[in-house]
């Protein structure tokens, strides 16, 4: 496991049980690659030395349940609340991990979250993980693509 992974998992632990749901398992690592079609919030973190994409994916159904997790409401959240609501999320999880990996890179920076519909594909010459993560609410997936050069 990299520096990045440990760092990102540790983004999870922190949250977990407030703004992410308690965890029903260990995060485990995914040999399939990430995971087609499926919904979520990204950020990047860029430095000189180090970069990373950062996503947390699932189905829209399991992101909405999120949603109504976090802010405690029920009934009909829009799509504007869902994607927002997971945007912050990942945003979160991207700055604890920056935090732990800052001495690797201090010029490392946090770019603005976006939310993304459809199939992602990765650049060649990149490095994906993908954890999975399964909660009370249903699976979602860690997903991190860093230059290939990127040890952090």
């Amino acid at each position: 496991m990299t520096q990045w992974s440990s760092a990102l998992l540790d983004g999870v632990r922190a949250l977990e049980g407030g703004i992410l749901p308690p965890l029903v398992a260990t995060p485990q690592l995914q040999t399939q690659g990430i995971p087609a079609n499926l919904p979520g919030a990204w950020v990047g973190l860029v430095g000189e030395r180090l970069s990373l994409q950062l996503g947390l994916v699932a189905e829209f159904v399991t992101l909405e349940l999120l949603t109504a997790n976090m802010i405690g409401r029920h009934e009909e959240l829009s799509d504007v609340e869902i994607t927002d609501a997971v945007a912050e999320v990942v945003n979160v999880i991207g700055g604890v991990a920056k935090r732990l990996v800052i001495e690797a890179d201090p010029s490392l920076r946090s770019g603005l979250p976006m939310f993304l519909f459809g199939r992602l594909r990765v650049p060649t010459g990149t490095t994906s993980e993908v954890f999975r993560l399964s909660t009370e609410l249903g699976e979602m997936h860690l997903v991190s693509i860093s230059d290939s050069g990127d040890e952090g």
